[in-house]
């Protein structure tokens, strides 16, 4: 069973991968800013030794996460003949978490010196350090044999959705993305006081200016918010620069977020414009993470199908 924490209840642990004999696993490296980022890259065998140049998956997990999250779906990618790689964002499980000059306010305010102490940022929900995270695992994607660079997809789910939906309006690398119970909105409007708050608090140092376990915590909300980068992320207001088919799948009891100004939303925009091929499907009877388990083998099926049609055969 491989695990992920969820934030009102006990860890998540979901149903262990039955790797197919025919698909390969490489634990890798990816260095972002200085930081050593774990991912698995899931190969085809058949391509293994060979110059076959086949479509690339880039995967995202959400917030209590990791590249374990997605392992199923990425054997699932790798099953139907295509390259997929599963990361672990920066500070959470096994990823190098980010260093931080902190300094004692006490201190200060004595008048006295100290020395600043280093403070590693782990379980820090800074969105802008994902969305750059997930652009150099496309960097790193790019430079992997048999990996056709024209040919490079997005998937993410939850938190990690709206990291790749921000990503494939940003980065014209990627030629075709899906999400599932994608959080996209940006701050909700019930946080926004809360969260603007925060980031006055943080800048003028009467909160760290990094969160730590005793700061930036909410419910429902695995982590510590970075206020300033949250304010500064809205996925949903990147949908204009869309132009690659989209898949997004949302969970029938969604539990987390109102789904109809998320993914629901992405959806109105592309039936609006009229120009971008996209499918909406909603998983009656689960919830959020409902789509782990009774949602998974629809929701997999969906993505391997999504990627296949506008990707695989493409260079076919």
């Amino acid at each position: 069973m491989t695990g992920q924490t969820r934030p009102d209840g006990p860890a998540v642990e979901y149903p262990a991968l039955d790797l197919p004999a025919h698909v390969s696993r490489q634990s890798v490296h990816i260095w972002s800013n200085g930081l050593r980022i774990d991912a698995d890259l899931y190969k085809p065998r058949r391509v293994l030794g060979t110059t076959q140049k086949v479509p690339a998956i880039v995967m995202s997990h959400g917030l209590g996460g990791s590249k374990l999250t997605a392992e199923r779906y990425a054997a699932e990618l790798a099953d139907a003949g295509m390259i997929a790689l599963a990361f672990t964002h920066a500070g959470w499980s096994g990823s190098d978490a980010p260093a931080y000059v902190e300094h004692s306010k006490q201190d200060a305010a004595a008048g006295q010196d100290a020395e600043p102490r280093v403070r590693f940022a782990t379980e820090v929900i800074d969105p802008l350090e994902w969305v750059q995270t997930f652009r150099v695992a496309v960097d790193y994607i790019e430079g992997e044999d048999n990996v056709d660079t024209s040919r490079i997809g997005a998937w993410g789910t939850s938190f990690g959705g709206g990291v790749g939906l921000f990503n494939a309006c940003n980065d014209d690398r990627i030629k075709a993305l899906a999400i599932q119970v994608a959080w996209v909105a940006g701050v909700p409007p019930a946080l926004v006081e809360h969260a603007r708050r925060g980031a006055i608090d943080m800048a003028r140092g009467v909160l760290p200016s990094v969160p730590d376990g005793s700061t930036g915590r909410l419910p429902k909300v695995p982590g510590a918010l970075h206020f300033p980068r949250l304010r500064a992320y809205r996925p949903l207001g990147e949908i204009a620069k869309l132009e690659v088919p989209v898949l997004m799948v949302d969970a029938g009891n969604e539990d987390m977020f109102d789904i109809r100004e998320n993914a629901g939303a992405v959806r109105d925009h592309l039936e609006r414009q009229g120009r971008v091929p996209f499918l909406y499907r909603v998983i009656p009877g689960i919830d959020h993470y409902g789509i782990y388990f009774d949602g998974y083998a629809e929701s997999a099926s969906l993505a391997r199908s999504w990627f296949t049609t506008h990707l695989l055969k493409q260079g076919a």
